[in-house]
């Protein structure tokens, strides 16, 4: 059985699209594990009638409090632990659609690879499908900035998953552990594949073909930065210091001087209260506007 994590946040509308492309895969030895992570709207009526009309397929797992990204999809993995049929766990934002055979793909791939642990599917933008967005991500320690790989011939160098979509093998999860729950949002995909060096391998399968609406809970625009909201931002700076000390201590010092960097596009942009925002990061001072 495959158990597919789902996780929502005041978004019903594409968590369900997102449910019913599922729905509609080829293979059929699925449990749909949807997880609403404390919406403050109208989420969980909403998700609780879903469920039960789909009650065949999908299991409801409604969160007394938000617990992140990481925190949201551990709930679902540590359930699918638990059963005695799990073969794989596939974590899918609740903006993507999937091909119905994306399932097929994954799974033909992870049997063919057996030393890879974590595996990514292709994606495309749903806005654009002709636009990929990438196979995988890469990573530059020294500067602290990723990028996804969109070339098919360099698959075999990508760092880590794109969270959009990660197919899980059973082994990862029990010697590598759960998602770190530190970050709450952003890098917790380049945690998990810091923490899997040496014992798994990193993969992607290109023929899985999932579409990505891309930040529509968060408000995140990797094409379009200065689109992305405040929330997100805070993250996205946050957790970079917080990966860097915590993997490569060595170049906090660059770090810190790219920054300048961002301060100034924040600064181009009339975004001043987040100039004020990250230098509180900088200086270890928590915001109490965005920690939860």
């Amino acid at each position: 059985m495959i158990y597919i994590c789902v996780l929502n946040y005041k978004n019903p509308k594409d968590t369900i699209a997102c449910c019913d492309s599922l729905l509609q895969l080829q293979r059929k030895d699925f449990r749909i594990l949807l997880v609403d992570n404390f919406s403050p709207d109208k989420s969980k009526p909403i998700l609780k009638k879903y469920t039960v009309q789909h009650s065949d397929n999908v299991i409801f797992f409604p969160l007394e409090k938000n617990l992140g990204y990481a925190g949201g999809n551990n709930i679902a993995l540590q359930y699918a632990m638990k059963q005695s049929d799990l073969e794989y766990a596939w974590i899918l934002n609740n903006d993507t659609l999937v091909a119905q055979d994306a399932l097929d793909w994954l799974v033909d791939y992870m049997e063919k690879h057996p030393k890879v642990g974590i595996c990514g599917s292709k994606l495309i933008y749903e806005w654009d499908r002709n636009k990929l967005q990438g196979y995988g991500g890469c990573y530059n320690p020294y500067l602290g900035i990723s990028h996804n790989c969109q070339d098919i011939e360099f698959i075999k160098n990508i760092d880590y998953v794109i969270g959009a979509s990660v197919f899980i093998r059973p082994s990862f999860l029990k010697e590598v552990g759960l998602m770190c729950e530190d970050y709450f949002l952003y890098y917790e995909e380049l945690d998990w594949a810091m923490r899997a060096k040496g014992k798994f391998l990193i993969g992607c399968a290109p023929q899985s073909i999932v579409y990505h609406k891309e930040g529509a809970t968060v408000g995140s625009d990797t094409l379009h930065p200065e689109n992305k909201s405040e929330l997100a931002d805070y993250y996205a700076m946050r957790n970079r210091l917080l990966f860097t000390r915590k993997f490569f201590p060595q170049y906090l010092p660059i770090i810190y001087l790219s920054s300048l960097g961002m301060l100034w596009n924040r600064f181009r942009r009339h975004q001043y209260k987040r100039i004020w925002m990250f230098l509180k990061l900088l200086f270890g001072i928590k915001d109490k506007n965005f920690e939860i």
